[in-house]
């Protein structure tokens, strides 16, 4: 055994609330008692230390009472034992009153009854700080959600317990994870559709929308007998037990023909889903004020036009022709821009698929660089969850696994971006990347060797995407040195070149309170101190900052905190 799993460290909660109780657990795997230090940080700055004894099992941590409002954290252990060994364990945890603020989205899919009394997945999902999950296809159909009976068979054929689903509920509210139940907007069986083919959207040579002549494509307009229909049935799942509905569409039609009253008329979905939206919160928030709403835009469709829905995030489903990395950094800017929301993608990664898997390395590091991307850019991935492992497809049972090394991966990425939560989200954040680096700005420059480093993504580059807001200039360097692709959903051959020694230099006008460097990527997500000095690049131009960035495997950070507005001396 490993000495990294001789201990762990998981908070008891994915996100907390203003003023909650605060408890981290230690895992201990030592057969005799030893001691333990523990630290936590705001970014670079320690704010609490402790100190205790740990046993062989679970030790709690109590932390005490840090502040009323958001937050977020990084805390760090060191355990010595009666031999002298140093071991360290490390964990992030935040505080929020709602998800929205953070929204980890993550998945569920697997409801047979067999999965009683089985919470490995709730726990999983609870370590890496997923605070809302989607529970993927637990209904009993698509127009009538809810059964009758406990124990089912979906119209996939797929067994289905509602006591597990109310298990899982209940395991994840205790972790203070929400539990958003899975509802497409518009679909019903072949059955219900003959029976009010008035509620039924048409193409324009007179049959039914349909996916697969399987789930039919429903009338979602407000004068439509459908709406309140499906709209009382959102009802009774949140009667379950659920905290919120995740609203789906198939990404088609975009306009159809409906019957209202013998008269036909062309409907464009992108005016029916907003009104639809807001239907819904009209009516579900009397009796639950607090219930979530998140609606998919397909294909980031029609999101110009939901931005602005009473929903609580923005969720986009990505698909080609949004094929590259820099596809996924422009979708979450102009949706932050557009709505002043949190941006969630379902970004699925074939690679991983059950049935037509790239090798597991590949598949991993494509996975690595996505993630590296989505979150450099302020979104978040709807990726993990049922069975600690990854979305494949748009169907979730179908989900693929993963090796025990990329689930070490996937540990640090979760406690970054949530230690990191400020520096990666904050929607005072600008993007000064394509104006303060590249080209004829020289503001912010990087340079190694003949490395090309550039605010522009594309392979055998350092794509350097650069945020300020007031008190910090954030830089970030995702690496792409030797891909043989840069198509977000494909695997790569290998790794990114790893590069050292990247020297920086920066036009600070701002008094400089320190430099700091951090990475998920390496044995430790707690920030560095990087020392610096001042330059003068020519004649023409102030003095600058020069510093070195000491490694980039994935993704590396730098911050620069200054005292805002305070003229550098």
């Amino acid at each position: 055994m490993t000495k990294q799993h001789l201990i762990q460290l998981i908070p008891s909660k994915a996100q907390y609330k203003p003023n909650e109780e605060i408890v981290l657990y230690l895992h201990s795997k030592l057969e005799e008692i030893a001691r333990y230090q523990w630290c936590l940080y705001d970014l670079e700055q320690l704010i609490l230390s402790g100190e205790g004894e740990i046993r062989v099992g679970i030790t709690g941590i109590e932390i005490p009472t840090i502040s009323t409002g958001s937050g977020a954290y990084g805390v760090f252990v060191k355990v010595t034992n009666g031999d002298n060994i140093k071991l360290e364990a490390e964990t992030a945890f935040d505080i929020a009153e709602h998800w929205h603020e953070a929204p980890r989205y993550g998945f569920l899919s697997d409801f047979k009854p067999g999965e009683a009394a089985d919470n490995t997945d709730v726990e999983f999902l609870n370590k890496h700080h997923i605070n809302i999950v989607q529970f993927y296809d637990w209904m009993y159909r698509h127009d009538q959600l809810v059964p009758e009976v406990d124990d089912f068979t979906d119209p996939l054929g797929r067994e289905i317990s509602l006591q597990v689903v109310r298990e899982k509920i209940a395991g994840l509210r205790e972790h203070g994870i929400a539990s958003m139940a899975y509802a497409a907007v518009y679909a019903s069986l072949a059955d219900y559709a003959a029976k009010f083919p008035d509620q039924v959207l048409y193409r324009n040579d007179g049959v039914p929308y349909s996916l697969g002549s399987f789930f039919y494509i429903m009338d979602i307009s407000t004068d439509s007998a459908w709406t309140p229909h499906i709209i009382a049935e959102f009802l009774k799942v949140l009667e379950l037990g659920f905290d919120g509905l995740h609203l789906d569409q198939y990404g088609m039609p975009k306009k159809a023909i409906r019957t209202l009253n013998g008269k036909k008329e062309v409907v464009a979905l992108k005016q029916l889903y907003p009104a639809f939206i807001n239907r819904t919160r009209e009516v579900i928030a009397p009796r639950y004020p607090v219930a979530g709403l998140i609606f998919n835009n397909v294909s980031n469709y029609p999101v110009h036009t939901t931005a602005n829905a009473l929903q609580d995030i923005i969720y986009i489903e990505v698909w080609d022709p949004m094929t590259y990395l820099r596809d996924l950094k422009q979708l979450i800017d102009r949706a932050r821009e557009l709505s002043g929301k949190q941006v969630v993608l379902a970004a699925y990664l074939p690679a991983f698929h059950p049935e037509r898997a790239a090798p597991l390395a590949e598949a991993e590091f494509g996975a690595t660089l996505v993630m590296a991307t989505i979150f450099a850019s302020g979104g978040y991935h709807l990726l993990l969850g049922e069975q600690e492992n990854v979305l494949t497809e748009g169907y979730y049972p179908k989900y693929g696994f993963v090796s025990d090394r990329f689930k070490q991966t996937l540990t640090f990425y979760y406690d970054f971006i949530v230690m990191y939560r400020h520096l990666l989200y904050d929607f005072q954040l600008e993007d000064i990347s394509l104006t303060f680096s590249g080209g004829i700005n020289t503001e912010i420059s990087f340079h190694k060797d003949d490395i090309i480093f550039s605010p522009n993504q594309h392979v055998n580059s350092v794509w350097t995407i650069v945020k300020e807001k007031p008190g910090y200039l954030i830089l970030h360097a995702i690496n792409l040195i030797g891909l043989d692709n840069d198509v977000w959903h494909q695997g790569k051959k290998q790794a990114p070149a790893y590069l050292d020694k990247i020297e920086v230099t920066i036009e600070m006008l701002e008094e400089i309170e320190g430099v700091y460097w951090a990475t998920p990527d390496g044995n430790s997500i707690q920030a560095k101190a990087l020392d610096y000095n001042w330059v003068t690049r020519d004649d023409y131009n102030g003095r600058y900052i020069r510093f070195v960035l000491p490694e980039l495997s994935y993704w590396s950070m730098v911050y620069v905190k200054t005292k805002h507005g305070v003229a550098t001396a």
